[in-house]
């Protein structure tokens, strides 16, 4: 398998980043440092419009986001709670990551091309990755701003860009995003099955990042 391959693509949420339990709450932080009054009520429907603004959209924009989130919540928030919740969703890491996930970057890193594909915006993912000092193991990061998001072909052509699909490995926890995605771009795959779930075809499957050093 490794003789080929040039590329690792590795997702990011809840592959390489847990989401931070107070992930909910930077909603809130947001409101506060705008100086909006809002209840308990409104702040809860301003995160689900967050939310549910991934069902809608396949390509993100913070225009098209903000239009979302005001008819969603039927409120008129200024542009600016959208660039703030993704600025306060940036710094959304654990206080640190498992030395054995880093020596694992480390280690990849010396024998090939490793660069993100992530489903969200491209500033707030760098961000996370430069808290948690891994941002020096990736060469690039590919996001939702300009093509259309996993598991959409777009998403994975951007990725591989110049390379051929079979030069390239996709590492993620998403069965749905990542696995099928990659499968059906002819990238190779790997899945985090960290619930060791149950699936109908031969797929590479590992349940913590470190076992890749014995894949890879």
């Amino acid at each position: 398998m490794t003789k080929m391959i040039k590329r690792i693509i590795f997702d990011e949420d809840e592959t390489l980043i847990k989401w931070d339990k107070k992930y909910d709450l930077k909603v809130n932080e947001a409101l506060e440092e705008l100086n909006i009054k809002y209840t308990k009520e409104e702040a809860i429907k301003l995160l689900e419009a967050f939310n549910n603004y991934e069902n809608e959209y396949l390509i993100f924009s913070i225009e098209k986001m903000y239009e979302f989130i005001n008819k969603y919540t039927n409120k008129k928030y200024p542009i600016e709670i959208v660039t703030k919740v993704l600025e306060k969703w940036g710094t959304c890491v654990p206080k640190s990551l498992e030395p054995e996930v880093i020596s694992t970057l480390k280690y990849l890193n010396t024998k090939y091309e490793l660069v993100i594909l992530t489903d969200w915006f491209k500033k707030p993912q760098l961000n996370r990755l430069k808290l948690l000092k891994i941002d020096k193991y990736f060469t690039k990061i590919y996001a939702a701003e300009h093509t259309k998001r996993k598991p959409y072909k777009e998403a994975f052509l951007q990725a591989i860009e110049n390379l051929k699909p079979e030069e390239c490995v996709m590492v993620g926890d998403s069965l749905k995003k990542d696995i099928i995605g990659a499968i059906n771009m002819k990238i190779k795959p790997i899945w985090i099955n960290e619930k060791q779930e149950k699936i109908d075809f031969e797929c590479i499957q590992i349940r913590k990042i470190e076992e890749l050093k014995s894949i890879l």
